[in-house]
This record gives C-alpha cells, sequence and structure tokens, in this order.
C-alpha cells in the first residue's frame, strides 16, 4: 500500500501494497499519549485545515502493517494512523482516516477529497507530476513465492518463463516488467506479468497456482511471514528501493510544509522512531519532501 503505480494508485501513482498470504489481523499496538499542539507549527497551515480542524486521509485497504484492522474490516492501528494521528496532534488537528478503492484514491486526492492519501504510498518521479509527497520512510519490493515452492525458486531469475501475480495500476506491474525485461536480456524467456484488481485478488492467485510468484514490499511481505505465519517465502529481496510518504495536490505546498515540519519535531523528540520502530521499521534520519528526485 509501495503500492502502485499508474493511475497512480491508483496510479499508484499508491505502492505495492498487497499483504501476500494474510489470513488474520495481528493486535493493533497499544495506545499511547499523543503529542501536544504546537501553536507554531499549527499556524503554518492553510486556513481551509484550521477551519476543519482536522486532516481527512484516504487510504485503501487491506495493507499490513500500515493498516491493521479487525474482523469487521474497522482500522484499528498501524503505520499510517499512528503516524498520522500524532502529526495532526503535533498540528494541534483532528484525525479522519477513509477506506477507499484504489483506483479512486490519488484521484480523490486530486480533486480535494481528501487532504492526502496515506498507506505506504512510494514516492516516484511520475506520481510528482501531478501531486507532492511529504516522506518519511523507506522501502523496497520483494519477490514471493508460495511456501509449497521453498527450495524449488531461490533467486529472481527462476523468475524467468513463470508468471509473476501483481495489482493492477501499481508499482508492483514496473517492478515485474522490469524483471521479465533483464529475463530477456540474459537469453531467458520474459516472465508472464498477471495484474489482478486488488491486494486479495493477487494473494489468491498465489495461493491457487494461478501465478508462481508475486511482486511484495518488504515490510508487509516480512510482517505477514512473521506475524501471521502466512504460507510464503521471499526469493528475491530488497531490489527497487523507493522513499514513502504522505501524497498531497501538486499545489497544497503550504501543508506539505506544515505536515514536514511536524514530522521533523517527532523525529527530533524520537517519537517518530518509536511509532515506527514498533513495527520492526526504521524511519529516514530526516523526513523531506519528494526525495525521489532529491536524492535524499
Amino acid at each position: 500500500m509501495r503500492r502502485r503505480m499508474a493511475v497512480l494508485a491508483a496510479a499508484l501513482l499508491l505502492a505495492g501494497c498487497g499483504d501476500p498470504g494474510a489470513a488474520k489481523q495481528p493486535a493493533a499496538p497499544a495506545e499511547s499519549g499523543l503529542p501536544g499542539k504546537d501553536q507554531t507549527l499549527h499556524d503554518m497551515l492553510p486556513q481551509r485545515i484550521k477551519d476543519a480542524g482536522k486532516l481527512h486521509v484516504g487510504t485503501t485497504l487491506p495493507n499490513l502493517p500500515y493498516l491493521l484492522t479487525d474482523a469487521s474490516n474497522t482500522i484499528t492501528g498501524g503505520i499510517t494512523p499512528d503516524v498520522g494521528k500524532a502529526v495532526a496532534a503535533k498540528l494541534g488537528l483532528g484525525y479522519e482516516i477513509e477506506n477507499i478503492a484504489w483506483e479512486a484514491l490519488l484521484p480523490g486526492v486530486a480533486a480535494g477529497r481528501f487532504d492526502m492519501a496515506d498507506d505506504g504510498l512510494s514516492d516516484t518521479e511520475e506520481r510528482q507530476r501531478v501531486g507532492v509527497f511529504v516522506d518519511y520512510m523507506q522501502s523496497a519490493s520483494v519477490l514471493v513465492t508460495a511456501k509449497a515452492n521453498e527450495g524449488k525458486y531461490t533467486s529472481v531469475d527462476d523468475a524467468c518463463g513463470k508468471r509473476i501475480a501483481t495489482i493492477r495500476g501499481t508499482t508492483d506491474v514496473q517492478h515485474a516488467e522490469e524483471i521479465s525485461r533483464a529475463c530477456a536480456g540474459k537469453g531467458k524467456p520474459g516472465a508472464e506479468v498477471r495484474q489482478f484488481p486488488t491486494a486479495q485478488d493477487a494473494d489468491l492467485a498465489l495461493r491457487s497456482g494461478q501465478a508462481d510468484f508475486q511482486v511484495a514490499v518488504t515490510e508487509q511481505a516480512k510482517y505477514a511471514i512473521s506475524t501471521q505465519g502466512a504460507p510464503i517465502v521471499i526469493v528475491s529481496q530488497d531490489f527497487a528501493p523507493t522513499y514513502v510518504g504522505m501524497y498531497l495536490r501538486k499545489d497544497d505546498t503550504q501543508l506539505a510544509e506544515a505536515l514536514l515540519a511536524a514530522l521533523k519535531a517527532l523525529k527530533s523528540d524520537g517519537t517518530l522512531d518509536r511509532i515506527i520502530g514498533h513495527y520492526g521499521l526504521t524511519a529516514l534520519p530526516e523526513p523531506g519532501i519528494n526525495l525521489a528526485t532529491k536524492g535524499g
């Protein structure tokens, strides 16, 4: 949920967002006190956000560990709401998160339906053409296969001539196509890139044998394996590194600067590291804007 690439995320414009093999939802982290309002940071906000008194955030389920849900699919925690609530509190705002179909997420931001999208979105040059990223994490992709294939496939080269499941409109598709081109460059048959409308569909394709591999996000795959016992194994780790952040309209620079200032404050006092560390991950040394094209 770097989730995707095309429409941008819905064009993705999201970032590889499935949680392969997920069968149950882990417990949400214990609630902890939110930071107090910083009036100086609040004053940086656009007037419309001050008047609304909240950040309205769009996201797409499922997406571990960015979004944790209960049996009724209600969001109970995860990196996205935990970081988002802390940022909102620092800015003196409330926090409202809404689940929406992937294909409508980034267009929803562009249309003003949400103040931002946040759920593990990959910062890409293409997405920056129509939006702005406030990055606070780094991620990468992995290639996974069903646990039944453990030992049978041991490297990305094993995907040559095989079927790779991806989520339509995400960066997963781009990464699978890159794998296929690399196969051809080595004189091997290219991979067959299969695109599915949702993460659940791509996961099912892998489990049912309709696909031999699946492109996933590093933290999602590792979290699913360690926390849920997902029936998958990682074949090739940490390729296609990317920055991850909050996504806003391209002209919403005042809000982007306020969000960045809040994230930097939370990084400085240790809150950001504590939140993200809870999920076994690390925050960037310093949050930034559009880092994918600034070289960090």
